[in-house]
């Protein structure tokens, strides 16, 4: 009986570290983006350099801004056009200067949360397939 269980054990450790190796690859393709390129976030409109790319859910957006100028908040489609996030939304607002967020597939919503700021053009819809 226990030389019939070395073989099942192999096989279900095989094909473990095929899924570990697989979930690594589709890490390892994940691009790396900085919003607005070589500018940084900032007031700008972002509309023209979000739609001229192809993301992928798995890919980060980093935001990179002088630290103390202004956040990065991810939040909802409402929150995106009122330019107003929710109170839970802005409690995990980063303010790092180098804010890093991974794409979900769909719409991906971000708004600078410092009043006034988004209005004044700080916010991004990014797609990601």
């Amino acid at each position: 009986m226990g030389a019939l269980r070395t073989p099942l054990v192999c096989k279900f450790l095989l094909i473990s570290l095929i899924l570990v190796g697989l979930s690594s690859i589709s890490i390892a393709n994940a691009k790396v983006y900085v919003v607005g390129g070589t500018k940084q976030w900032g007031f700008s409109s972002y509309a023209k350099w979000s739609t001229s790319r192809s993301f992928r859910a798995g890919d980060i957006l980093v935001f990179k801004y002088p630290v103390g100028t202004h956040n990065t908040v991810r939040t909802t489609k409402f929150g995106y056009r009122s330019c107003k996030a929710t109170a839970r939304e802005s409690a995990k607002a980063l303010s790092t200067g180098n804010d890093k967020f991974k794409l979900t597939k769909g719409n991906n919503y971000f708004i600078c949360g410092i009043t006034g700021h988004c209005s004044a053009g700080m916010k991004i819809n990014v797609f990601a397939k």
